[in-house]
């Protein structure tokens, strides 16, 4: 009994101490990065390796967010590009996916596993390997170097993700509510947007906040659609501190900080609502 209860304790202690371990792999990269964004590029380069600056400065913030700019453009053009080509996809992106979650989950009709199937195979397939043909279609079509273009690409990638996640959370939605509610009189759209809509805020905004981070982090796709710099994201505008000569690491851990700290503090609002969803996403 004795040896029993140490062994418990003892994998207790270890699965305990694993998850400290993780944890700090984790969050140290954001620590270094948030300490180094109040150094100096000057303070980077020295023989200073301490975790924390003996002299913390805001100079890096002040630099990137008032008198940085690249071709006349800076923190404020970029970061209203990036927040408004991510909320009109993601906006789209989870209307239409919850219409088409819905649809899968509860009607039958011709074609549903083939469309089903060709959801789940856009899972599998990476997006850097089309790349190459879909620049090539776009450029063909005139739509390079629009942020509206960015934007309709954002729907693409995030529109089968998001409606899976919804087929996943409407499969768990008892449908003895929708059959009460068609007794009644209920007509399909009727029941969608004033039964299903209201039961499912946890799963939009969940879905909404992974589709939003995955385009507000995006470097691959703008990269290679935008190029004016009063069209950048902010992905693009930080690789405009790195110079033929110099590169401004103060300033990039700076500008890091402020892009990452609207997704961090959205995350802690909403990981309740997250949790949730990939609980009664993976209930097929």
């Amino acid at each position: 009994m004795a040896r029993s209860k140490f062994l418990k304790g003892f994998s207790r202690f270890g699965f305990y101490l694993l998850i400290i371990i993780v944890s700090i792999f984790i969050v140290l990269p954001f620590v270094m990065m948030v300490t180094y964004s109040l150094r100096t590029s000057t303070d980077i380069f020295s023989l200073d390796v301490s975790l924390f600056p003996s002299k913390p400065t805001l100079a890096a913030y002040k630099h990137a967010l008032f008198n940085y700019s690249y071709s006349g453009y800076g923190f404020l053009t970029w970061s209203w590009n990036s927040l408004a080509v991510n909320l009109a996809a993601t906006f789209l992106a989870t209307f239409f996916a919850a219409m088409c979650g819905y649809a899968i989950s509860r009607f039958k009709f011709t074609g549903k596993p083939v469309l089903w199937f060709i959801i789940m195979l856009t899972q599998t397939v990476p997006w850097i390997v089309i790349l190459i043909p879909y620049y090539i279609t776009i450029a063909q079509l005139g739509m390079v170097n629009k942020l509206w273009s960015l934007s309709l690409t954002y729907l693409a990638v995030f529109l089968p993700t998001s409606t899976w996640l919804f087929v996943g959370f409407f499969n768990n939605i008892p449908i003895e509510i929708e059959e009460a509610a068609k007794i009644d009189g209920c007509s399909v759209w009727r029941i969608f947007f004033s039964m299903i809509i209201p039961l499912s805020i946890s799963a939009i905004a969940s879905i909404a906040l992974v589709a939003f981070v995955s385009g507000w982090g995006d470097y691959l796709f703008s990269s290679v659609m935008i190029k004016s710099a009063s069209k950048w994201t902010m992905p693009l505008g930080l690789t405009s501190f790195r110079g033929e000569h110099t590169i401004l690491w103060a300033e990039i851990m700076a500008m890091s900080v402020i892009v990452t700290l609207p997704i961090v503090v959205l995350f802690i609002y909403l990981q309740r609502y997250l949790v949730s969803l990939m609980a009664g996403g993976v209930k097929q």
